[in-house]
């Protein structure tokens, strides 16, 4: 007989679950949606210890997105200071007080997530949709990261350091990648891209849990692919907060019509239990209040003097594409311009074991397609990347996945010249 299956949506009675959880931040809100404006009218964030509620910053009109700095002691979220005002990024000691602005811009400031050396990391609303920025928390001027058209959301900070975040897919729906919090090598964390992937979490056993649709799902270190949860028959929405090994606080719902409400689940007997709440309303976002782990830092490799970035392909043969050998004759890029129109940025010839070396503009959308000897596209790219000033990238291959090592063999293009092809477009 496998595990038994238990959903108690309404018979928690008041008090009854407190002893077992540490202090945690939600966020309630009147309404909720996973697209667009996800708080429509009123939120506010709350703070649960020992079974008693506390709005966490009561001054603000709305408030959301938390997170908690390293040492516990701190609350890092975005609110509105009035009505129809923007969201920013705001911080507040957790025992409380008074919430300090971090940021004052015009536009909306979302999801944000400490880092190392007192910085931060949210998304900033522009005109081509939401992009990832950090900051110092004493003040300065933001570092944009991400340079893509559509909505980029951070998720989480991995513990090697990455940012994990959710942007758009070109198949539709959305996707989780990674990017160096200094905004080099962005890519996709697994290559078998699901029909709508958010709100991803690292857990304690460095899995990362995610939303797809209605029900959760992971990636394991180990597999290249996504992982099904076996889990009660319920609605749930990311993210989750891992209070002790295999024990998670998640938002659910008995259907897709009901709000949604925090449960504590209990992954190995697939044991889910409603915890003591408002039954109106949605409750979700939560995130445990204790001290933990700085993620690694790593130094950035950029040299902004340089101007431009340098893209190296080891081997565009190395695909999730079958293309026959000597079939590839050259990769073509282009980027966008100002009015949003694609303009060619030039193309470069691939060599016999399917390398290439090409010089490209920094902080700009870039896609590629591959060509066969006559010229015609033997595989285009339809979504965008980019390249930061003075980054120097080697990919393996050609969408080859994460996972993939290199041959260790020197390529080609590099015997024939360690000059990158220039492809600027004049700039």
């Amino acid at each position: 007989m496998g595990p038994k299956t238990l959903c108690l949506w309404w018979m928690m009675l008041p008090g009854m679950l407190w002893d077992s959880f540490p202090p945690f931040v939600y966020t309630e809100a009147d309404h909720y949606q996973q697209c667009g404006e996800r708080f429509p009218s009123h939120a506010s964030l709350v703070l649960v210890e020992n079974g008693q509620r506390r709005a966490v910053a009561p001054e603000l009109f709305a408030s959301a997105d938390a997170d908690i700095s390293f040492d516990g002691k701190r609350i890092l979220f975005a609110g509105k200071l009035r009505k129809g005002g923007p969201w920013q990024i705001w911080e507040i000691p957790v025992a409380g007080g008074k919430a300090r602005a971090v940021t004052n811009f015009p536009e909306d400031a979302v999801t944000p997530h400490y880092l190392p050396d007192e910085k931060v990391v949210y998304a900033r609303r522009t005109p081509s949709g939401f992009a990832l920025e950090v900051l110092p928390l004493a003040g300065g001027a933001p570092d944009r990261l991400t340079y893509a058209p559509g909505d980029f959301l951070v998720s989480d900070v991995l513990a090697d350091g990455r940012l994990l975040f959710e942007g758009p897919h070109p198949a539709g729906g959305r996707d989780l990648y990674t990017v160096y919090s200094d905004g080099t090598f962005p890519e996709a964390y697994r290559c078998d891209h699901g029909r709508d992937r958010h709100a991803g979490r690292q857990v304690a056993s460095g899995d990362i849990v995610f939303q797809e649709g209605d029900r959760l799902a992971r990636f394991t270190s180990a597999l290249a692919q996504e992982v099904a949860l076996r889990l009660p028959a319920a609605r749930f929405a990311g993210p989750v907060a891992e209070f002790a090994p295999g024990q998670w606080l998640v938002a659910a719902s008995a259907g897709s019509g009901s709000p949604l409400s925090l449960c504590r689940l209990d992954v190995a007997m697939q044991c889910l239990e409603r915890l003591p709440g408002p039954n109106a309303g949605f409750r979700l976002q939560p995130v445990v209040v204790a001290a933990r782990k700085p993620p690694l830092r790593h130094p950035s490799a950029l040299m902004p003097q340089r101007g431009a970035g340098n893209l190296l392909c080891l081997n565009t043969y190395v695909s999730k594409r079958v293309f026959p050998e000597g079939s590839i004759g050259a990769a073509r890029f282009y980027t966008l311009g100002e009015a949003g129109a694609e303009r060619l940025l030039g193309e470069t010839r691939v060599e016999r074991d399917g390398s290439f070396y090409v010089q490209v503009p920094p902080d700009q959308p870039i896609r590629l397609e591959v060509l066969d000897r006559s010229g015609r596209t033997l595989e285009a790219e339809h979504g965008w990347f980019w390249m930061r000033k003075g980054e120097q990238r080697v990919c393996v291959g050609c969408h080859a996945g994460p996972e993939r090592a290199p041959e260790n063999a020197v390529p080609e293009v590099l015997l024939r010249s360690t000059k990158p092809v220039k492809l600027t477009g004049g700039k």
